[in-house]
């Protein structure tokens, strides 16, 4: 099983913003698996993707300090899919 969701960290503004990428394959079994005949991402491996973006950004936001050894994941409030991810 595959635990990173995001192939490549592009960009990085300490405090401002982070671009990642993450490459959809039309192979990768989750997304027939969602909606038969429809190959979606699930939005619950969207968030993960987002959420590990997030983790690098606290890694790399603590310049001069000491570096977490772990990220925690909490909450996220009122997260909305304007469009489907697809392959």
């Amino acid at each position: 099983m595959r635990w990173f969701w995001i192939d490549r960290f592009l960009e990085f503004e300490s405090g401002r913003r982070a671009t990642a990428i993450k490459n959809i394959a039309l192979a990768e079994p989750h997304l027939h698996d969602h909606f038969p005949g429809n190959p979606v991402m699930p939005g619950v491996l969207i968030i993960e993707g987002m959420a590990q973006t997030a983790g690098v950004v606290c890694v790399l936001g603590k310049s001069g300090q000491q570096k977490p050894s772990l990220v925690y994941f909490m909450t996220i409030d009122k997260a909305k899919f304007r469009k489907p991810v697809v392959p």
